[in-house]
């Protein structure tokens, strides 16, 4: 119940954010699309970068796969990264991330637990850098985040301090339930060790090539920004995605996109032609690959429909 109650209250939230977004969109001028060649060629350049990305993603996966005793093959790491994104653009609730664990458990000889920790491993990696990128570079940089603001961010990392202590403790009295969570931590516990530096760097690196998709996308509209305000436009709409929504982030990542590309400088038809040219790069050609290396690979789009029943009855 807990979790249909939060695909429902993502659904909402991603209605409401893209009907506020169509009816921004259509109060302004047509969007223009790439009509040269060099516009052509940033638009390439932005889905060859992305392609990049991915494969340094699932590098990572890989990585903390093989720290936590499993035994996937690269070829299945990389290849169910891709079908793991198509996944979340076609199905709520970040299913995608079911269709690993799913598809990842037999063919790594491992539990569905460990595979999950990897994943939780990931997310902290991410919100890590994330977070430091917002704080850095909106504060100190482009003076975007406010006092306030970064108290509130205090407040909550305070909080989840105190949270994770109150969970190790909770975990220490009951064997039960750390003989179930357990699993799922040492992926975490891992990035504690010698190997935990190298997929910190592996992280920025990820978060550095997403800027740069941004920004070619940017150049493709007409529109360049800077280093640092793509950086700061990419932390925001990260920081966005965090919100409970449909697939593909729908509604919450195009909110933090038209504000955040108008915040450095884009009019509003060039923030609405933006916001179309980013959409295409960060699903189509993914969620395609993905499709045809489910069908090819993996048994077909009814994997997909399992794992979305499997995860929404957990």
């Amino acid at each position: 119940m807990r979790g249909r109650s939060l695909q429902l209250i993502g659904l909402t939230v991603s209605v409401v954010c893209v009907a506020g977004v169509v009816y921004w969109a259509t109060q302004q001028p047509a969007p223009r699309f790439p009509d040269d060649a060099a516009h052509w060629l940033y638009l390439l350049g932005a889905v060859g970068l992305y392609t990049l990305n991915t494969w340094v993603r699932a590098e990572r996966w890989h990585r903390l796969l093989r720290d936590d005793g499993a035994t996937p093959s690269r070829a299945d790491s990389y290849a169910l990264t891709v079908v793991g994104y198509t996944g979340n653009n076609v199905l709520p609730a970040r299913a995608g991330d079911a269709v690993r664990v799913l598809l990842m458990a037999p063919r790594a000889d491992t539990s569905r637990r460990t595979v999950i920790g990897t994943l939780v491993a990931e997310r902290l990696l991410d919100v890590v850098v994330i977070l430091i990128l917002f704080v850095t570079v909106g504060y100190g940089v482009l003076g975007q985040v406010g006092d306030g603001q970064i108290g509130v961010i205090a407040g909550v990392t305070a909080l989840g301090i105190v949270g994770a202590i109150a969970g190790v403790l909770v975990l220490r009295r009951n064997e039960r339930l750390a003989n179930l969570v357990g699993p799922m931590l040492t992926s975490t516990r891992n990035l504690l060790g010698r190997d935990g530096v190298p997929l910190l760097a592996m992280t920025v690196t990820i978060w550095l090539l997403e800027t740069f998709v941004w920004m070619a996308v940017g150049a493709a509209a007409g529109f360049g920004m800077s280093l640092l305000g793509g950086l700061y436009l990419v932390a925001l709409a990260s920081i966005f995605s965090l919100i409970p929504s449909g697939p593909a982030y729908a509604g919450t990542q195009d909110v933090a996109a038209v504000v955040g590309v108008k915040a450095i400088g884009a009019s509003s038809a060039l923030a609405s032609t933006y916001l179309i040219l980013l959409r295409f790069v960060l699903q189509v050609p993914i969620t395609a690959a993905g499709l045809v290396l489910l069908a090819a690979r993996y048994g077909g789009i009814g994997k997909l429909r399992r794992a979305r029943l499997q995860e929404a009855t957990t």
